[in-house]
């Protein structure tokens, strides 16, 4: 079953809403695909220009040795830069950090839309495995101490945190990602993409997890001006194999979830035309992105979330 949104979409402005618990979260990621996500590392290549701390270079020459402030040592980070006269006075561990050293900000996008909420015979319901690949990410970026945003986008902008680096923020984003879809029909993948290009700031990664389907067919239109800033930017293109294949045997009914007329076929009459389209559909999505700068993967909802990033952060590795 193929859902399609059809609705006329438009933005909201930026707003981080309090009471976020007040509806009961999902667990976006299970234990176990954390602890193998938790080996991951990402080191994006394009430098950010922040002067925090972090494991990112800034262009920023000249300024490795003016120092800016401790924080507590944690594994992974480089035995060299702890202060043992630190240490010496307070018994505890603690890193220098220096300017040279810049934190990079992450923008994460999560679709909300009524056609996300769709789940087929296999796999997970789609706003699950976006929101899971979001949270992998976040828990990445949490392990190098980067500050991590996230805009929850429908029709509107449904739901914003700024992008923070503290633990505290991060158990947030986690908890928002969570939420469950409420959003009208519709959505406007543009306007949340020109969101984060007002919100990123200077140079980071953006990821928007989506199913894409919007009828403006300008949608993926500001990933050229994420780009042309300095920013990475990340098309998590998520659907269903239900989608994707039609797997369905027998006459049915298929009901839109974006509000359009229900439609009665046999998946075994229709079936070629309607792969057809999707691999069109699907092609020209990959194209669109990858044309203006953005790394692009298709994500099934029946493969583990770990898969596709470890594809895209081992990527990142290698161009680096």
């Amino acid at each position: 079953m193929c859902v399609r949104a059809t609705s006329s979409p438009s933005s909201s402005g930026d707003r981080e809403q309090p009471g976020v618990s007040e509806v009961a979260p999902k667990r976006v990621i299970d234990p176990e695909a954390a602890r193998r996500i938790a080996a991951l590392t990402l080191e994006i290549q394009r430098a950010a220009l922040s002067l925090l701390s972090g494991k990112h270079r800034s262009p920023h020459r000249g300024a490795s040795v003016v120092f800016v402030e401790h924080r507590e040592y944690r594994p992974g980070d480089d035995p060299r830069l702890i202060d043992w006269r630190a240490y010496a006075r307070n018994d505890r561990h603690a890193i220098k950090r220096f300017e040279q050293e810049a934190q990079l900000g992450a923008t994460l996008l999560l679709d909300v839309s009524r056609s996300m909420d769709f789940q087929g015979a296999q796999g997970r319901a789609k706003i699950d495995q976006a929101a899971g690949l979001l949270a992998g990410i976040a828990l990445v970026l949490r392990k190098q101490s980067d500050a991590v945003g996230v805009i929850r986008f429908a029709r509107e902008l449904e739901r914003t945190l700024p992008a923070r680096a503290s633990i505290t923020h991060v158990d947030r984003v986690l908890t928002t990602l969570g939420l469950p879809v409420t959003a009208p029909v519709g959505t406007h993948v543009r306007g949340a993409l020109e969101a984060a290009a007002e919100r990123a700031g200077r140079r980071g990664l953006v990821v928007i997890a989506s199913d894409l389907l919007d009828p403006d067919v300008t949608a993926l239109a500001p990933i050229a001006q994420l780009s042309a800033h300095g920013h990475e930017v990340w098309v998590l293109h998520v659907l269903s194999p239900d989608e994707l294949d039609l797997a369905n045997d027998g006459a049915a009914r298929f009901v839109g979830l974006e509000g359009e007329p229900s439609v009665e076929a046999d998946p075994s009459v229709v079936r070629d035309a309607y792969k057809k389209e999707v691999d069109a559909f699907v092609a020209k999505m990959r194209a669109t992105a990858t044309e203006r700068g953005a790394r692009y993967r298709l994500v099934r909802t029946d493969e583990p979330i770990e898969q596709p990033l470890a594809e895209l952060l081992l990527h990142e590795r290698r161009t680096r």
